[in-house]
C-alpha cells in the first residue's frame, strides 16, 4: 500500500515537472516557443565557462563522448567574461538527445570552472526517508537532469 502510494506520489510529480517545464510566459524564450520541433533540435545551446578559450582546445569528457554527432564551437564570451560553449546536432535531434546535449554541456562548464561534476547523489548523508514528499522530490531531481531546471 505505502510503495504504491509512493510511485504514484513520484509519478505525480513527473507530470508536474513536465506541465510547468512547457509553460511559457508572453516575451519570455518566445524564439524557442515558436520554433518548429525540426528546428528547435538543431539549434545551438550554449553556456558562458569562466575560463579562457585555450583552456577549451580540448573538449571536456562529457562533449567529447558525444563524439562528431555533434558540432562545437569556442569563441570569446561578450564584455571579455570567460568563453562561451556552443554545442548542437546539425542533423537534428531527438527530445532525449538535445536533453543530453544540455546535460553534457552543464557537466563540461562544471569540469572546467571546478574540476569536477557536482551531484546530489548518491548522497553522503544516506538514503531519504521513503515518504510521498520524498519520492515526489527524487522523481522531480531524476527529471530536471535532462533539461536542468527543477
Amino acid at each position: 500500500m505505502a510503495n504504491s502510494l509512493l510511485s504514484r506520489a513520484a509519478d505525480a510529480g513527473g507530470a508536474l515537472l513536465g506541465r510547468l517545464q512547457s509553460v511559457r510566459l508572453p516575451g519570455v524564450g518566445t524564439a524557442s516557443a515558436k520554433d518548429d520541433p525540426a528546428a528547435a533540435a538543431r539549434r545551438w545551446r550554449a553556456v558562458t565557462v569562466l575560463a579562457d578559450p585555450g583552456r577549451l582546445a580540448e573538449l571536456p569528457a562529457p562533449l567529447a563522448v558525444l563524439g562528431d554527432r555533434v558540432e562545437t564551437r569556442v569563441t570569446p564570451a561578450p564584455g571579455d567574461k570567460g568563453t562561451e560553449l556552443a554545442a548542437r546536432y546539425p542533423g537534428g535531434a531527438s527530445d532525449e538527445e538535445v536533453g543530453r546535449l544540455r546535460q553534457a554541456l552543464r557537466e563540461a562548464k562544471q569540469l572546467v570552472e571546478v574540476g569536477e561534476v557536482l551531484r546530489m547523489d548518491p548522497r553522503p548523508h544516506g538514503e531519504r526517508v521513503p515518504t510521498p514528499g520524498g519520492r515526489l522530490l527524487d522523481g522531480a531531481v531524476a527529471a530536471s537532469r535532462r533539461e536542468g531546471v527543477l
